[in-house]
């Protein structure tokens, strides 16, 4: 999956992430490899992938953090 950078930084932005201009290639490279990756370990796993728990969910940033 090739992700542009702009995308990674909506991506980012869900979990309000802001990602630093001159870092936004390098991160839109990496996570375009990563989800590559997770997308080939599904293919090979398939319905196992149904049976395991996620990954718990990221928890909102308490105010004035």
């Amino acid at each position: 999956m090739e992700l542009t950078p702009q995308r990674a930084r909506d991506i980012a932005g869900l979990i309000d992430l802001e990602i630093p201009d001159a870092d936004l290639a390098n991160v839109a490279l990496r996570l375009s490899a990563l989800l590559s990756a997770m997308e080939s370990i599904e293919s090979e796993l398939g319905a196992e992938m149904d049976r395991t728990e996620p990954v718990p969910p990221v928890f909102p940033r308490e105010p004035g953090q």
